[in-house]
């Protein structure tokens, strides 16, 4: 049954143009941009990364999530930076009250772990946001950076496939209605086994 499954497969990915990988770990064939998950033992498609923070891989089920996850955070933390640096401000001319010491621990204390919080979320937002432009997930990048090196070592030029333009780039992750790009639910399109690129012929109707 097993074997058939693959071959159900092996014959898919042929017919449909894709790359075919092994995985060795798994011992099944794994479709295109899906790696295997150290920590999670088992191969993720269109794998970005394995997250700690919440304990899981972000892939292709969960990467709008996980995105809208991180714009959330960083909007509430620059709120709570606001928040606090307005706080700090308002209590300068109270200095003099005896109960202001501790009031203005509280926000200095605050203020130290927030600062680099908010910078890392938005570096990892600003991050993310490169990647949904060019339709990469981080291990793609790390790939695409030497064979870049390879292609113009050779003397070519080297494309990611999966680049399909800004907006095409856009719907594939974050879905094709755009009233719903920030709203926490993952409506992205394909099954994530066979994804478009910049080679195929363009469909004369949007995926649905």
């Amino acid at each position: 049954m097993l074997y058939l499954l693959c071959l159900l497969i092996f014959t898919f990915l042929l017919l449909q143009g894709g790359d075919l990988r092994y995985c060795q770990k798994c011992s099944h064939y794994k479709p295109p941009r899906a790696h295997h998950c150290r920590v999670c033992k088992r191969c993720v498609l269109r794998m970005d990364h394995h997250c700690i923070w919440i304990n899981n891989c972000v892939g292709h089920e969960n990467y709008k999530i996980f995105l809208v996850f991180v714009l959330y955070a960083v909007i509430t933390s620059l709120y709570s930076l606001v928040l606090i640096i307005g706080g700090a401000v308002h209590s300068l001319p109270k200095n003099e009250q005896l109960g202001s010491d501790s009031s203005r621990t509280s926000i200095i204390i605050c203020g130290v772990f927030l600062c680099p919080l908010t910078l890392a979320l938005t570096i990892l937002l600003g991050w993310h946001v490169y990647l949904i432009f060019h339709n990469k997930t981080t291990i793609e990048y790390h790939e695409g950076v030497r064979a870049m090196w390879l292609a113009e070592k050779a003397g070519n030029l080297y494309h990611h496939p999966y680049d399909l333009g800004v907006y095409e780039n856009l719907v594939s992750v974050l879905g094709p209605n755009i009233l719903c790009w920030l709203c926490p639910i993952s409506r992205n399109t394909g099954n994530g086994i066979r994804f478009r690129t910049s080679y195929d012929i363009p469909l004369s109707t949007p995926p649905i």
